[in-house]
């Protein structure tokens, strides 16, 4: 990996908690954690399409509909594997496929044959930013992905030094700097709760952002909901509550793609009253798709 050995040793460790704390802030459907900025737009079954941006990053999880605020942003991941012979086409593409654009198999194809050559668990945004590829567990093969962040910092031995003799030093050229490397933001797309009590990579239980999913809140009277959630590959917010400590290095969480059935006000309602107090300032819903969609209908 372009980072080097000192930073995955860097990016390995668990950071003190002061790390993590974030200030967190909304504005015209934008949620602000942090130096992120996160536009979600997400309703079970229906579409998705999680924004991201900071000052020198911009990038799309699971466009699965164009909103405007996704338009000309240059970085597009979906967390469907395409590498399986298993994707399917939904929504706008399956209409393409209906009418005789491309046979699915046929898109499948040519997307393998187009990116063999390249490592498809690693994507380098710009200078400072690069993406990892993790397995998540769904009915379909899927995937998320961890955003990692590279900046160059002083070694030790030469802080305090002045800054003529430090550039002299770089120079003649003597390496100056460690290369630390910082898990940022993890986005899982659908996923069961797995996924975090035995991570594939731990940095996702690290990262000062994770955007996951809560398809299911509510236990229905005579229903199993929680049951409901493991069959259709999502997570209940009872596992997010029930299991607050493995959440304890993540600096903050924006929970997406609720169940179309559920209000704004009733998703802020449980997030309010059934977790428990270390994830009450740490858990963020993103409901703006839904408030748009009920206050348009």
């Amino acid at each position: 990996m372009a980072s080097g050995k000192q930073g995955e040793q860097q990016a390995a460790e668990v950071l003190p908690p002061e790390f993590y704390q974030t200030s967190v802030g909304q504005q015209e459907g934008w949620l602000k954690i942090g130096q992120y900025k996160v536009f979600a737009w997400s309703v079970s079954g229906l579409e998705s399409c999680v924004v991201i941006k900071s000052e020198d990053m911009t990038l799309v999880f699971d466009m699965g509909v164009a909103v405007a605020e996704s338009v000309r942003v240059p970085n597009v991941f979906i967390t469907p594997n395409l590498a399986s012979s298993d994707f399917h086409l939904s929504g706008p593409l399956a209409s393409f496929r209906r009418h005789g654009f491309w046979k699915e198999g046929d898109l499948v194809d040519e997307l393998k044959n187009r990116f063999a050559h390249l490592d498809l668990d690693f994507f380098r945004l710009n200078t400072r930013y690069f993406v990892k590829a993790f397995p998540t567990i769904h009915r379909v093969p899927s995937q998320g992905y961890i955003v990692y962040k590279e900046e160059k910092k002083l070694k030790k031995e030469f802080q305090g030094m002045a800054g003529f003799d430090i550039a002299a030093l770089h120079r003649q050229g003597t390496d100056i700097h460690d290369l630390i490397v910082t898990p940022e933001i993890a986005y899982t797309g659908d996923t069961v709760f797995d996924v975090f009590t035995n991570p594939h990579n731990p940095d996702v239980l690290r990262v000062k952002l994770l955007i996951t999913e809560a398809t299911f809140l509510d236990d229905d009277l005579g229903k199993n909901m929680l049951k409901k959630a493991h069959e259709f590959g999502h997570i209940h917010l009872s596992e997010i509550a029930d299991n607050a400590d493995v959440f304890q290095n993540v600096g903050h969480i924006v929970l997406v793609h609720f169940s179309n059935k559920y209000s704004p006000k009733y998703i802020s309602d449980c997030i309010r009253d059934k977790l428990p107090l270390q994830l009450k300032g740490k858990v963020t819903p993103a409901t703006v798709a839904k408030a748009t969609t009920m206050s348009s209908s």
